[in-house]
């Protein structure tokens, strides 16, 4: 997928485990936010790599901490360095398949399968600077591209819910924010071809690049590396190979497959024992699910699950113990491998249901 823009992956800022996997969705929006915080010069990030790394943490921790939420509400923040950082976990390793994850940013569920962009400030009155305006039309422009959304469906977060968000100023430029996306995503006015420079050959590279090609440095100027990676690519999509972009080559840069389907609602025993928390739910979830699987089964799964090495308790082993006391170990992985592969899908399927609930 031609995802073309840089982010900090949330594992690169630190963040810790989600309380649960989120679902996949298919994203029909971009939403924009603003995250009420102080401004230049008193910006938390102070506008440095290290300091968006702090922020994300900040957010999230108030996130799952205050808010009780799974994860980090959003799925990108933009700091005012211009740094992009992914929010809710999954959301990178979703973007290639055309999907994004469910998430807590919009205060309402059908577009809270968007991806939301918290930029950093309170932008009632302040103007946003060039840098955050940059990577924040980067940004867009190539989630645009990703999910095939047209720039007119980049909305404001008080478009689904009462709130001053992404405050005054900045829902006033969403307007030139949608016109200068379209801008970026348009054809070159010129055919681009080799010996062409400038900003329109830098994007065009940066699309070489995510379709899997090498163009060589991303420097706006259009040699013999870069001309080589747009034959290789109007050969792999059927077109003329002349090593000219025009707006047939362009287009199809810029535009991915559609999404591959949205994978069927089912979560690893695996993962259920990594992320539970004891949560009533997830209790009535595993306790459901133990009434689905026959007795010799889970006698079976009793026998791998328990260290063969240690004495072996008599008592009837539960779901919820499982879970309580999973440590991690090759045996137990296998031991939850081995029952997942002996339950239907239609029983998973419900059971990641009730999990989720």
């Amino acid at each position: 997928m031609p995802f073309t823009a840089s982010v900090i992956s949330a594992a690169n800022w630190g963040a810790v485990p989600p309380k649960e996997l989120p679902e996949e969705t298919i994203p029909k929006l971009i939403i924009i936010h603003h995250t009420d915080s102080p401004n230049p010069p008193n910006a938390i990030s102070k506008g440095t790599l290290e300091g968006g790394k702090q922020l994300a943490r900040n957010i999230q921790r108030a996130h799952m901490e205050t808010n009780g939420w799974n994860d980090s509400g959003h799925n990108f923040l933009n700091t005012i360095g211009g740094f992009v950082l992914e929010g809710r976990q999954g959301t990178l390793a979703a973007i290639s398949k055309g999907h994004c994850v469910r998430s807590a940013h919009a205060g309402n569920k059908a577009a809270n399968e968007s991806p939301g962009i918290e930029n950093e400030g309170n932008f009632m009155t302040h103007r946003m600077g060039t840098a955050q305006w940059n990577s924040l039309v980067e940004l867009c422009a190539a989630l645009c591209s990703a999910y095939n959304i047209d720039p007119d469906n980049i909305k404001g977060h008080r478009d689904f819910k009462a709130t001053d968000c992404p405050g005054d100023w900045l829902y006033s430029q969403l307007p030139r924010l949608r016109r200068v996306v379209r801008q970026t995503l348009a054809p070159p006015s010129i055919p681009l071809k080799k010996g062409s420079k400038g900003s329109k050959v830098k994007d065009l590279q940066k699309y070489l690049k995510a379709w899997g090609f090498n163009p060589g440095s991303i420097d706006g100027v259009f040699g013999t590396n870069t001309q080589t990676s747009v034959i290789g690519f109007q050969k792999s999509k059927g077109l003329t190979a002349d090593g000219v972009v025009e707006a047939k080559t362009w287009k199809a840069l810029i535009t991915s497959p559609p999404p591959q389907p949205l994978p069927s609602e089912i979560i690893s025993l695996v993962d259920v024992c990594k992320y539970y928390q004891g949560l009533p739910a997830q209790d009535r979830a595993l306790e459901w699910l133990q009434g689905q699987i026959p007795k010799p089964i889970m006698d079976e799964f009793a026998k791998r699950w328990r260290d063969r090495t240690s004495p072996q308790p008599t008592q009837p082993l539960t779901m919820i113990n499982v879970c309580k006391y999973y440590d991690g170990l090759s045996y137990q992985d296998e031991a939850l491998e081995w029952l997942e592969g002996q339950i239907s899908q239609a029983v998973l399927e419900q059971f990641a249901q009730k999990w989720r609930s």
